[in-house]
């Protein structure tokens, strides 16, 4: 795998990237922003980032080729990839320092040892990719700085959006953008494949539409889902066996005989210990498991919590059961970041960016001229 691949890997699981360790005296500086000096080094971490970024936007463009250099004959939003690189680079320096600066104006600190577990967690990642990132002169300490530093932009997002906060968003608003992007289902997928996995004929799928729907009376009638998917499990298990029974010229089992056995299979599993619940599982409104079909019925309006309808498509028929999306006592405070990131990152943007504006930035264009891309790709 190339350093540049590498190096985007690892930029995905820390939320921060490699960092080179400047030479030269005129060149030890990025920048000097409100006083934060920034080594050059920082400035070469945002240029990786900013590639990697280039890199899963034009990668289609790149085909199957393995000369990762060719990305900077691309222009990405109508500008030249090195331009727009390096644009990036000198903005997040800014953001850096923007970072620094305003953890240490609002009071903030590390409350429950965020900085010492992005220190341990980039140590971690040191090990594998330490030795190659030292011989092009990468910092471990550069590299263990971005992460913390991206942990202080967190905690002023934190301090300004989370609970108590300055501009606290509401626990309602955090709720309805959760149910308009998702929704909480039960489900049985009834396939509509043989064993050899061709597609049914329309009769056979008659059949399997016929059990469905009799499934679905008997959970309108009480019975249990788990029930059910019991049922249906042991029958397509019974229909698999019978299959081989019958290549070797065995007898075939019965539907009716699968139906009693699975009934005393499911009043054997009643009786023992009570398990956990099953909330079951949590879709997206663009969601392609179990299936899209399953995901625009569940958000199109024409089922409500504790209904069980009938999803038709073209490999499977799926019984969906709607759930209460907060019916896992949990899943509201462990959805509670993303809902809220996505409510209020385009608006902390915004915020961040004036105090860019407001900045006393003096960047080191020396450094950026000493740094070229084609030593990262």
């Amino acid at each position: 795998m190339s350093l540049f691949k590498r190096a985007a890997a690892a930029s995905a699981a820390l939320l921060m990237t490699l960092s080179l360790a400047s030479c030269g005296k005129d060149t030890v500086q990025g920048a000097v922003i409100d006083g934060v000096e920034i080594p050059a080094g920082i400035f070469i971490l945002y240029q990786s980032n900013a590639l990697s970024e280039a890199y899963s936007q034009l990668s289609d463009q790149l085909g199957e080729s393995d000369d990762m250099s060719a990305i900077l004959d691309l222009t990405i939003e109508d500008e030249p990839v090195t331009d727009w690189v390096n644009d990036k680079a000198i903005e997040n320096m800014k953001k850096y320092a923007a970072y620094e600066t305003k953890f240490d104006e609002l009071g903030l600190s590390f409350q429950n040892n965020e900085d010492k577990i992005v220190t341990s967690t980039a140590e971690q990642w040191w090990e594998y990719i330490g030795e190659q990132y030292e011989g092009y002169g990468i910092s471990e300490q550069s590299y263990i700085d971005a992460g913390v530093n991206s942990r202080k932009g967190t905690a002023i997002f934190e301090y300004y959006y989370g609970k108590g906060g300055e501009k606290e968003v509401p626990e309602e608003d955090i709720k309805n953008y959760l149910t308009e992007n998702n929704a909480r289902i039960k489900y049985i997928e009834m396939t509509l494949k043989d064993a050899e996995g061709n597609v049914l004929k329309s009769e056979d799928k008659e059949d399997v539409k016929k059990m469905a729907d009799e499934y679905i009376e008997r959970l309108k009638g009480g019975e249990s889902f788990d029930t059910i998917e019991d049922e249906y499990a042991s029958y397509v298990d019974a229909l698999s066996a019978s299959d081989d029974e019958t290549a070797e010229g065995e007898d075939v089992i019965e539907s009716e005989d699968i139906s009693e056995e699975s009934e005393e299979t499911s009043e054997s599993a009643d009786a023992e210990t009570e398990e956990a619940p099953d909330y079951g599982t949590v879709i997206a409104k663009d969601s392609s498991v179990p299936a899209a079909s399953v995901a625009e019925k569940s958000f199109d309006g024409s089922i409500n919590v504790g209904d069980y309808v009938l999803v038709e498509d073209y490999e499977a028929y799926y019984i969906v059961n709607k759930l209460d999306l907060f019916a896992d006592p949990e899943y509201l405070e462990n959805s509670s970041d993303t809902a809220l990131h996505a409510l209020k990152d385009e608006e902390f943007d915004e915020m961040v960016s004036g105090w860019l504006t407001e900045q006393n930035a003096q960047i080191n264009q020396a450094a950026i001229e000493r740094y070229k891309l084609d030593k990262l790709v």
